[in-house]
């Protein structure tokens, strides 16, 4: 008898609840998150001129310009992107000179320490098994891995709006409040959770000026719970935090991004401002582009054939847990909710995968939770035992898909095309046969001067003799006829070569395609 007792309350082989606490779990959960980035890193840069972008203003901050474009030489001041992210490149700039492997190395790190801030900040909402599945999803998410290492502000925002969203959860609750993760996270000298919370948002906000989303998290949760004394705390801090920048770009001419969401097309100023017409218009296309393509390639990847199919399927799961959870005032469905209204009111001409990034973890969370609450209301309905086992199969299909697509992705990893190749090959060649001082003129100056490090400019979309009046006037040594593929190549620069034959000699070429390397006269 009291062997078939003890067999009975015997514990499991793995108690998750258990390992959890142990001080090697959170660790192991990182070390799994550099590892996936580690197999999954790529030396190359982006092709989006974005990531370079961010290399030289971190460059600017570490040569003491501020934050500032000195891509053709004087420094211009910049408005457009927060000083956060460019911070932490310029440190390491400091720290190793002219080094993009280390800029992207930084990228995988902070993909890694989010592994295990995805699982403490599910882990207050949800039982271990769910919030390790979630982070699993996080590991093997092809999108997830693809930015692991791009030197964009995506990764670094995703960290730091985990932290935020622990700390406004830590500040809603007071020491006496069961939380199903306490233990996880402790700071037991600092009392003021609600300041933390505060100055973990401003951050995110200087990493990303998507962080706005979270400053209007903070206080529409607060407000929701109406703890008036906390959502004011948050409004009055970040205005106070975020004011003296504000009033920096002011003086300077502001930030492009508003007059950019209020247009029709950012691209084309001439369409005019947003009417009523339009901003429908642009919410409908939204929602059919995230509702029915982007979200469901993010949560299963492998069925971009099907994907108007899941695409409604995962819609309705999602539109049932943002009533659902905003009827409970959750934190997550709060703030997944913020972040989905804004992108769903940005331009169409650049809603993209990308966007979602950051909210990749509360999305496979939500997902889960949605698809689990469901099927125990299925259960309920059939007058059944609600079982595991739809939950299970659910996941398992989720997990195989990112699986399958990330070892699609692990194919193409590290490869460029011939034309692109060739484009870099030629920016190395610059950097090391040209002087310090040389300025350049091609089409994609900001991947140019990220690798070769001189100074970079455009060309005229113009006739040729205005194209080579440029060039006198910006004071150009080089100029690289590429072939990556853009019109503006052969539509303006060829000409100009070819109608001034005389003023330019050839340096070097880079053969198959050919990238010429020439120097003006």
């Amino acid at each position: 008898m009291n062997k078939k007792r003890q067999q009975k309350t015997s514990p499991p082989l793995f108690n998750l609840a258990r390992h959890e606490r142990k001080p090697y779990f959170l660790p192991a959960l990182g070390l799994c998150g550099l590892l996936m980035g580690i197999l999954l890193f790529d030396a190359n840069l982006s092709l989006t001129g974005d990531n370079a972008q961010f290399i030289n203003l971190g460059r600017s901050l570490a040569e003491g310009h501020g934050l500032s474009e000195t891509i053709e030489g004087e420094p211009i001041p910049h408005t457009k992107y927060p000083f956060g992210f460019p911070l932490l490149l310029a440190i390491v700039h400091i720290l190793f000179p002219g080094n993009l492997i280390a800029l992207k190395s930084l990228i995988v790190l902070l993909y890694a320490i989010s592994i295990p801030f995805t699982y403490l900040l599910i882990r207050r909402f949800a039982a271990p098994p769910l919030s390790l599945g979630v982070s699993a999803l996080c590991l093997v998410s092809p999108l997830l891995l693809d930015y692991s290492h791009q030197i964009m502000s995506e990764i670094p925002f995703l960290l730091f709006s985990l932290i935020a969203l622990l700390l406004i959860h830590r500040a809603h609750n007071d020491s006496s409040t069961k939380d199903p993760g306490e233990g996880l996270l402790r700071v037991p000298w600092c009392s003021s959770w609600i300041l933390l919370a505060i100055i973990a948002i401003i951050a995110a906000y200087y990493i990303r000026s998507a962080g706005i989303i979270l400053i209007a998290t903070g206080i529409i949760f607060f407000a929701l719970h109406k703890k008036w004394k906390e959502a004011g705390l948050i409004a009055i801090g970040s205005l106070l935090f975020t004011l003296p920048y504000q009033i920096r770009n002011a003086s300077l001419g502001g930030t492009p991004y508003i007059q950019q969401l209020l247009s029709i097309n950012p691209y084309r100023p001439e369409e005019g401002a947003l009417t009523f017409t339009t901003l429908t218009e642009r919410i409908l296309a939204n929602l059919e582009l995230y509702g029915l393509k982007i979200i469901p390639y993010i949560l299963l990847p492998s069925s971009i054939d099907t994907h108007y199919f899941v695409g409604a399927v995962f819609s309705v799961l999602i539109l049932y847990a943002l009533i659902a959870g905003l009827l409970k005032r959750h934190l997550l469905i709060v703030y997944l909710t913020c972040y989905l209204i804004l992108y769903i009111l940005w331009p169409y001409v650049w809603s993209d995968t990308r966007f979602l990034v950051p909210v990749i973890p509360i999305l496979f969370y939500t997902i889960l939770t949605s698809m689990d609450e469901l099927l125990h209301l299925l259960a309920r309905a059939l007058k059944k035992t609600a079982s595991r086992v739809g939950i299970v199969l659910f996941f398992i299909l989720l997990l195989g898909s990112n699986i399958y697509e990330t070892n699609n992705l692990a194919e193409y990893t590290g490869q460029l095309s011939p034309e692109w190749n060739n484009y870099f090959t030629a920016a190395e060649w610059i950097k090391d046969n040209t002087e310090p001082d040389a300025k350049i003129a091609c089409r994609k100056p900001y991947l140019l001067n990220a690798i070769a490090s001189r100074k970079a400019t455009g060309y005229a979309w113009k006739a040729p003799d205005e194209v080579i009046a440029e060039f006198e006037q910006k004071g150009i040594d080089i100029v690289v006829v590429d072939q990556i593929g853009f019109r503006s190549t052969p539509e303006f620069l060829v000409p100009a070569v070819r109608t001034h034959a005389n003023r330019f000699k050839i340096l070097h070429i880079v053969r198959n395609p050919d990238t010429f390397v020439l120097k003006f006269e």
